[in-house]
């Protein structure tokens, strides 16, 4: 056997076992690039909110009404793409719970599962700790199957410009796929690495277990070269105001930064800190420059150093994985080619179909149906969350688990779907008819649900990245349906000789 022949082998299995459970993580991740966009789209309350902002004194204010003897605040001011409060507290031995508030008033928004269920789902699958590791190793997987992939293709450049959608269908399955593993393969490689890089710690936490004993916010503190300081058990003084720390604090940095994250640990207590991290979204490298200070005199304790040139490659890794940097181009061209990742799956699959099924193989029953499932289920089930996010009242509680509830009863349905209707030859454009009706409705009930926020009202007003939203719906909807349309036309029959499909992905 030939090294080429062993690496279709491993390209082919590698990656077919983990197609379905890498199609969710590349589609979840595509969309969590807009995540934020997301959420405000699914809250109605920020889609016209005008007025002087709360400031940050407003919003300690009411942190410590929630939550006075929490072991920590967090709070993060209003910013271009998320113009609302984030905020949460941190019980002492208790879970982290978050708010969003809205940026005028300094109230609580309604819940919404927001965009950042995409961000979850993405990186853990919901999952916790399990998930994480269950990402990971298909991450493994994923650039297993891509350097593979580079081994069998002797002419992946030239297969770069070669695309015949009317060819046989195996030929035409066989040329997408390398059109769009050639297109995305330096953005897969880089977004499948990083991932991995991103938790180098929790996947190989030997050394931490042996070096910190286990302690991994020790090790964080020691790596970053950030600051913390023990409560003393005292009451604390009445707190100078945060406004005038985050003024402090821009003049530390000395470069117009703005405040991100602002902490107070014990709030409670004489010995509380409040720190003041940097943002700066036009740089990869998040160096947070985290300045700290006496939360009851307003003293200046400590200013974070530069990072190690060790920890400023791993926040560069992070960074350029996130994409929270280079503005709306950069986040659009990593949706774009997330979503090329995600054909690229699907073309990979539907070719080992085609090939097995042409040959007569039995037991190709299960790959139509996971691919039906997932590969057609989830789109289905994300436009369902939107749509009951449209649909449930804002004021009802517990909005967030009925748009996750309706999240899961589409999919299951889609699932059910596709065990009824895979042998038919039917089922991919049914559920393209589906997802044409579902994103297409979408802007329509928007104009009756969120009057300040359907795309008329925010092309108005000359909101694009409200009405960007829609118009992603609008665009996704007419391509649903024209591919939809392409496949109900009848095929011409054509043949064509297949010694290369042969050398090409057993």
């Amino acid at each position: 056997m030939s090294l080429r022949q062993a690496m279709a082998g491993l390209h082919t299995w590698a990656g077919l076992l983990v197609s379905w459970l890498l199609f969710t993580i590349l589609f979840a991740g595509s969309l969590a690039c807009f995540d934020k966009e997301l959420t405000r789209w699914m809250q109605p309350a920020l889609h016209l909110s005008t007025g002087p902002r709360a400031t940050t004194d407003q919003v300690r204010d009411w942190m410590h009404r929630q939550a006075p003897d929490a072991h920590a605040w967090w709070m993060r001011p209003p910013g271009p793409r998320e113009p609302w409060w984030r905020v949460g507290y941190e019980p002492d031995g208790g879970l982290f719970q978050g708010f969003e508030l809205d940026a005028v008033s300094g109230q609580p928004l309604p819940k919404t599962a927001g965009g950042d269920f995409f961000f979850t789902l993405h990186y853990d699958l919901h999952a916790g700790l399990n998930g994480m590791y269950v990402v990971g190793g298909a991450g493994i997987l994923m650039l297993v199957s891509l350097l593979s992939g580079l081994v069998i293709h002797r002419r992946i450049f030239q297969d770069f410009f070669t695309l015949r959608p009317q060819a046989t269908r195996q030929r035409a399955w066989l040329d997408a796929h390398n059109v769009l593993g050639v297109l995305g393969l330096p953005f897969h490689l880089l977004i499948a690495y990083t991932g991995l890089a991103i938790f180098v710690f929790t996947y190989m936490d030997a050394g931490l277990k042996v070096a910190y004993a286990g302690d991994a916010e020790r090790f964080q503190t020691e790596v970053q070269r950030s600051w913390e300081r023990e409560d003393i058990g005292q009451p604390a003084p009445p707190p100078v105001s945060l406004d005038g720390l985050i003024a402090e604090a821009q003049r530390t940095w000395g470069d117009g930064g703005n405040a991100g994250w602002i902490s107070v640990h014990h709030p409670a207590d004489a010995a509380a800190v409040v720190s003041i991290r940097r943002r700066d979204d036009s740089r990869i490298t998040d160096d947070q420059r985290t300045v700290s200070f006496d939360a009851g005199t307003g003293a200046l304790l400590h200013v974070q150093p530069p990072y190690d040139p060790g920890y400023r490659l791993y926040a560069w890794m992070t960074g350029l994985h996130m994409a929270q940097y280079g503005g709306q181009l950069v986040r659009g061209l990593y949706l774009l080619l997330g979503l090329a990742g995600c054909l690229m799956l699907v073309s990979g699959v539907q070719l080992w179909l085609a090939k097995r099924e042409a040959r007569g193989v039995p037991g190709m029953a299960l790959v139509r149906v996971l691919n039906g499932a997932v590969m057609g289920g989830l789109p289905l089930a994300s436009l369902a969350l939107l749509w009951a996010n449209r649909l449930v009242p804002p004021e009802l509680p517990g909005r967030e688990v009925w748009e996750v509830r309706a999240f899961l009863a589409t999919w299951t349905v889609a699932i059910a779907w596709a065990v009824l209707r895979s042998r038919g030859g039917r089922l991919t454009r049914d559920q393209l008819v589906v997802g044409a009706v579902l994103a297409l409705g979408l802007p329509l009930v928007s104009i009756v649900r969120a009057p300040q926020g359907h795309l008329g009202a925010s092309l108005t007003r000359g909101d694009w990245g409200l009405a960007a939203v829609d118009l992603s719906l609008l665009g996704t909807g007419i391509l649903c349906g024209w591919l939809s349309w392409r496949l109900s036309r009848p095929k011409a029959s054509v043949s064509e000789p297949s010694s290369r499909l042969a050398e090409e992905g057993a």
